[in-house]
């Protein structure tokens, strides 16, 4: 039987454990620039390699794009791969989408051209790296060895109904699991963001990764993770990776990660760059900062207690009114507006129906970490600018009571800590980060960090009408982020460009 070796699956899992995975259903999460194209990519050629029959399956790329990705593989190798976009797919006619039961045309169609892929496959003996199947034939009792890659889910829900994928995949499933074949899905976004349709498709994936990327000044570093696996568990939960020049993934063992790399005493998670030490304990340079202020407040003993566990990633909303600090203004009407700003966004629709938040005061303004949903902030930014909108139709900006603010969106992790009366509180990069970005902009403005901007891009296309890139903008620390600007004419957010942005 010819051998295939997952990327990745055998720093995860060890050599011998990985081998004996010849046939699953893959996930793979990945953000926006975490590699998950190339990834495809490397399992598609490790696959052709190895004997394997592929079809790569893409509802965003043409053909000479593909050409393009795949322009390493051999002629004779490239036999063995076939192509598939959904999109541009024939139309079947209405008997097959009744008989697949997915009633949509380009779906239905794409499921029956992969069928009759596999038949042709079958029938014509093509499967190079098994000479059994060459000396008595192939049959769907006994199948070619197939690898089927389909990147990426979250684009065909952008172009096709949600429940009519569902259904797709789910007919796909069991097309792979009659041939015993390997198969990748990909997905945008991370195991929290992507938590409803992880939900529905649950049962049918065998092992799940997500891809998490960490940037350090001119590098980036990445890490493939694994989420789950059926009927076992992982000897290490996670493993560095490399793209080299020639677009190949290159993987770290987690044991020789660790021998390389410190623990940081605040989240407990390896240190990739070089270590800042606080108490003789190593930290990630930008947590020791958190961890002198959490300590500060809380006390060593709950932070150092903080762990894994108490590490979580959020999407943030931070706002502040503009000009409340003006001393032309009383301290009656400074109140006045934070009351009304409070009031706004208690009644916003988007705050209302979500549970899993924390709002955190900051005197000016406040900040919410939406536990569960990157699209939240910007919802409840465009929902506070229409009830603004209509707030400030009975104010004057001559006797102070106009309200005028700024908001500033990010992505990121934080800490749950503990206070002296038991309270939960959250501190940490995420609401930093969202700081930073309000303060680049002026009144009217919604800006948004590049990593939040960019999944949302990724997540749906009405995202792209009014996510606007401004560009990257160095931080006071020389930090260089790219920042993005939310804007409908007439409706939320500021057209100009904010007047400290410097390019």
């Amino acid at each position: 039987m010819p051998e295939l070796r997952i990327p990745g699956l055998s720093s995860l899992l060890g050599e011998a454990t990985a081998e004996k995975t010849d046939s699953a259903i893959i996930l793979l999460m990945s953000p926006p620039g975490g590699g998950k194209t190339l990834f495809c990519r490397q399992m598609i050629t490790d696959s052709l390699e190895s004997g394997f029959l592929c079809i790569y399956i893409n509802s965003s790329m043409t053909r000479k794009e593909y050409g393009k990705l795949f322009n390493n593989v051999t002629d004779p190798e490239i036999k063995n791969l076939k192509f598939l976009n959904p999109y541009l797919v024939s139309t079947s006619d209405k008997e097959l989408e009744n008989s697949t039961g997915i009633n949509d045309p380009k779906l239905s169609a794409t499921l029956q051209e992969i069928q009759n892929i596999i038949d042709e496959w079958s029938a014509s003996n093509t499967n190079i790296g098994d000479p059994s199947h060459q000396a008595t034939g192939s049959t769907l009792n006994n199948p070619p060895k197939c690898a089927i890659v389909l990147d990426s889910l979250t684009h065909m829900f952008t172009i096709f109904e949600e429940d009519k994928v569902l259904k797709f995949i789910n007919a796909l499933s069991f097309i792979i699991k009659e041939l015993e074949a390997i198969s990748l899905i990909t997905m945008s976004g991370t195991q929290s963001s992507n938590e409803p349709i992880l939900n529905k498709l649950s049962s049918i994936f065998d092992i799940v990764f997500e891809i998490a990327i960490q940037e350090e000044s001119d590098k980036i570093k990445r890490k493939l993770r694994l989420v789950s696996i059926k009927g076992g568990s992982s000897k290490s939960s996670s493993t560095l990776f490399n793209i080299e020049q020639d677009g190949n993934l290159k993987f770290e063992s987690e044991a020789s990660s660790k021998s390389k790399f410190s623990i940081c005493g605040l989240c407990k998670a390896p240190i990739l760059e070089e270590p800042e030490y606080y108490l003789d304990m190593p930290f990630h340079q930008s947590h020791v900062k958190i961890y002198m202020k959490l300590a500060g407040a809380f006390g060593q003993a709950r932070v150092s207690d903080v762990g894994p566990s108490g590490v979580i990633e959020a999407a943030f909303f931070f706002v502040d009114v503009v000009g409340l600090s003006d001393p032309a203004l009383s301290v009656r009407r400074q109140i006045e507006k934070i009351e009304a700003l409070n009031d706004m966004i208690g009644h916003c629709e988007i705050f209302k129906k979500t549970s899993d938040k924390r709002v955190l005061p900051t005197g000016d303004g406040m900040a919410i970490g939406f536990m569960l949903s990157p699209e939240s902030p910007l919802q409840l930014g465009i929902e506070l600018h229409q009830a603004l909108k209509k707030y400030n139709t009975h104010t004057h900006k001559e006797d102070g009571s106009f309200l005028d603010v700024r908001i500033g969106l990010a992505s990121g992790s934080v800490f749950i800590v503990n206070d002296v009366n038991s309270n939960q509180n959250i501190w940490g990069p995420g609401i930093i980060f969202a700081r930073r970005v309000m303060d680049v902009g002026d009144g009217g403005h919604i800006l948004l960090a590049g990593p939040l901007a960019e999944s949302l891009l990724a997540l749906d296309d009405k995202y792209r009408n009014i996510i606007k890139l401004l560009g990257d903008f160095q931080l006071k620390h020389g930090q260089i982020i790219k920042i993005y600007s939310a804007y409908s004419p007439n409706e939320f957010g500021n057209p100009v460009t904010p007047a400290r942005f410097k390019p």
